[in-house]
């Protein structure tokens, strides 16, 4: 077996007819995928947010998920596979809710819920990637990330507290 077999098959294995991902891949791609998400929900909902307070901490918000993306977009590099975006249906539903949303109530007491409904949907998810992925080799760094993912989306919804 030469090198590059032999790594691809410490990397994935066969199982049923299809290959799995190395649980870092797995991991780290669901991350990513969550973490664009947010990012994209924070930009199209920005725009209808008055209040300049809650534009400052949805700025700050959109910039952590900028950072911790990029920082498991480096961590799927180092594995050899690539970050992969949420396919566009899903994205374009997310953001077509996100309209129908803010055209029934715009006000900032309603954008807080909704945005605090995404930090609660964002920790969920992180918390969930911990505790799927904690025992497997590989993923201490990332199950680091969705710790810190999970806390700061706590902070962010007691701080959204206050505009409800």
């Amino acid at each position: 077996m030469d090198r590059q077999a032999s790594e691809s098959a410490v990397r994935s294995h066969k199982s049923g007819g299809k290959t799995e991902q190395e649980p870092v891949v797995a991991m780290g791609t669901e991350m990513y995928k969550n973490l664009t998400m947010s990012c994209d929900a924070t930009v199209h909902l920005l725009s209808h947010v008055k209040d300049e307070r809650i534009k400052t901490s949805m700025t700050a918000a959109l910039c952590y998920y900028e950072k911790k993306a990029g920082e498991v977009k480096k961590i799927l590099c180092d594995h050899q596979a690539e970050a992969q975006e949420e396919g566009k249906m899903t994205r374009a539903m997310a953001h077509m809710g996100i309209l129908m949303n803010t055209a029934i109530d715009a006000t900032d007491s309603h954008i807080a819920e909704m945005l605090i409904e995404g930090c609660t949907m964002s920790a969920t998810e992180a918390v969930k990637l911990r505790n799927q992925y904690r025992d497997k080799p590989g993923c201490e760094e990332l199950v680091s990330l969705a710790d810190d993912i999970a806390n700061f989306e706590q902070n962010n919804i007691e701080s959204l507290k206050q505009y409800l």
